[in-house]
């Protein structure tokens, strides 16, 4: 039950644990076209601009769909920065390297912990979800 309102650094708060309870969210929705329509116009300018190396080495085999999901990540884990490091933050210094079946996120070359990560897809859209706790701006 939501106890009380508070605003913390111009954000609306509902908390019934207090300040602890504070959780960032990141969520994206991309159409998957997109992302096909941009690699087949600008191709290795396009990967290079918004994956690094070592992303582009380790992507799974269905490389428009990991492309997409990789993206839509990236923009979630963007979203749940404080803007003050978003502002410092491009998508070259977000990494999601696939462990298995799983992505993980780096940051700066730093595997950033206490995430949670999903990712949804059908034949149209992809859709990225991050929920980091509040207290920690990454790592």
């Amino acid at each position: 039950m939501q106890t009380r309102k508070e605003n913390i650094k111009g954000r609306r708060v509902l908390s019934s644990a207090g300040d602890k309870a504070i959780i960032e969210l990141g969520v994206d929705i991309l159409e998957r076209k997109r992302i096909k329509k941009a690699i087949s116009r600008h191709s290795d300018r396009f990967l290079k601009k918004i994956y690094t190396p070592n992303e582009l080495k380790k992507f799974p085999e269905n490389k428009e769909l990991y492309y997409s999901i990789g993206f839509s990540l990236k923009e979630a884990f963007w979203k749940t920065l404080h803007p003050d490091i978003q502002k410092k933050t491009y998508f070259g210094d977000i990494e999601i390297i696939w462990n298995k079946k799983n992505p993980e996120i780096f940051l700066s070359g730093k595997k950033v912990r206490c995430l949670q990560v999903s990712y949804f897809f059908n034949k149209k859209l992809v859709l990225g979800l991050v929920v980091r706790p509040g207290g920690k701006q990454y790592g």
